[in-house]
């Protein structure tokens, strides 16, 4: 059973499982125990992480469900899927079920103002760069959601507070309380192995508009149809984004025309809000840039390397390629394999004569260069391939590290892979 609606205070007194004990779960219990909305709330709370879900235990736990005579709340974090069989045990044995991102709306929505931003690739950069211009504006800003702190750990913050959230396909799929301005930056292929299809991916980021109402705003980028057509069915007023030639995106220090647009929609949200355009541009251009995010890390031994480890997709690898393409002469691409299309980005390699070194998982990646004529080499080691470039590579050229792929694998994550890459670099130096 959902109940999205919920609130803090409807958990008093109730059985309250944590399903999911990692950011957003250990946040969620640190409100719950502070009692901070509404008086004391005084729960019991039973903490279940995913990784002890198999265990006779849990079993024992779904067996308590179903025998108490207090209603049982479960608070599922956005990373765990839906179609997971004790998850549907819990439903079946009577459990109602909430998340921390819509207690958090349940609680703020009209206190404040509340800025959701989402999309397949750029949300950080595009909601950090939000924050940051809102900031130079004088506004009280909270950048949070799937970047830096959970929401819910800033439930009880000012009534004047800008909230300015990342908001991932996971938080939104059952979305029903929606942000007071919701951002969607661009639509690709992505998290099949969560959502199941493409569709179902882009409906969970279309939620975020999908559940707002006739005092909401859209603001959404008018070059993806799926985004055109949303904006026609839904309640709140649609805005598109700015003109990309627009005189106050000409001081935005952000590489690349994908940046540009993002920057785009930050403008049409400023413009919404009554931001000065001259405090705009100011922002735009002491703006700095997120780590491994097309990252400069330098010159060495005449060569330029260039760290965008965030990107996980084929478009955001033809994103950064479009960049450096002048000077562009190896790619380092490959990792966890999760189906994607690679013809395209084969062939920009191919077409550039771009070296394209190829790490374990990339093999799909290998054969579609292939299929296409060219060749791509393989190595095991991020430092294996810094020391080939430094050896092979074109003096003043670059070699740009843009996977198209998760890290998930030989990695931790994205920041991981960035890093180890970052030190193979200078060690060499």
């Amino acid at each position: 059973m959902l109940n999205w609606s919920m609130r803090l205070a409807d958990l008093s007194d109730k059985t309250v499982i944590i399903l999911g004990f990692g950011r957003e779960g250990k946040a969620t219990v640190d409100v719950l125990k502070s009692g901070i909305i509404g008086g004391a709330i005084t729960p019991h709370i039973i903490v279940t992480d995913e990784k002890e879900v198999d265990v006779p235990e849990f079993h024992q736990l779904i067996d308590a469900i179903a025998a108490t005579t207090s209603e049982t709340v479960v608070i599922k974090s956005p990373g765990i899927p839906w179609h997971r069989a004790y998850v549907e045990e819990m439903q079946n044995a009577g459990a109602h079920f909430t998340s921390s991102t819509n207690l958090f709306f349940a609680e703020r929505k009209g206190r404040g103002k509340i800025i959701g931003i989402t999309g397949t690739k750029g949300k950080s950069t595009t909601s950090s760069l939000l924050a940051h211009v809102l900031k130079v504006a004088g506004k009280l800003v909270v950048l949070a959601g799937n970047i830096g702190e959970p929401a819910i750990s800033h439930i009880n913050d000012p009534a004047e507070t800008i909230f300015v959230l990342e908001l991932s396909s996971y938080q939104l799929a059952d979305l029903t309380i929606a942000p007071d301005i919701a951002v969607i930056l661009n639509l690709y292929e992505e998290h099949m192995d969560y959502h199941g299809d493409v569709e179902s991916y882009h409906a969970a980021k279309m939620r975020i508009a999908d559940a707002q109402t006739a005092s909401d705003v859209f603001i959404y980028n008018e070059k993806f149809p799926q985004l055109i057509n949303l904006a026609k069915h839904i309640k709140s007023k649609a805005i598109p984004f700015v003109d990309r030639s627009d005189e106050s995106l000409s001081s935005l220090t952000l590489l690349g025309d994908h940046n540009r647009e993002n920057a785009a929609g930050v403008l049409a949200v400023t413009d919404y809000l009554g931001i000065d355009r001259a405090v705009v541009k100011e922002a735009f251009a002491t703006f700095e840039p997120l780590p491994h995010r097309m990252q400069d890390i330098g010159m060495h031994h005449g060569i330029r390397f260039i760290n965008d480890s965030i990107s996980t997709t084929p478009q955001s690898a033809l994103a950064a390629i479009a960049v450096f393409e002048k000077d562009l002469g190896a790619i380092i691409l490959g990792g966890q394999d999760r189906g994607y299309h690679f013809t395209d980005l084969a062939k920009r390699v191919s077409d550039l004569g771009i070296t394209a070194y190829i790490l374990p998982g990339g093999d799909r990646i290998a054969d579609a260069i292939a299929a296409i004529g060219s060749k791509s080499v393989p190595m095991k080691t991020l430092a294996e391939i810094v020391n080939d470039v430094i050896a092979n590579a074109k003096p003043g050229s670059v070699c740009l590290l843009s996977p198209a792929s998760p890290s998930y694998g030989q990695f931790k994550n994205f920041e991981d892979r960035g890093t180890q890459f970052i030190a193979a670099v200078e060690k060499e130096t």
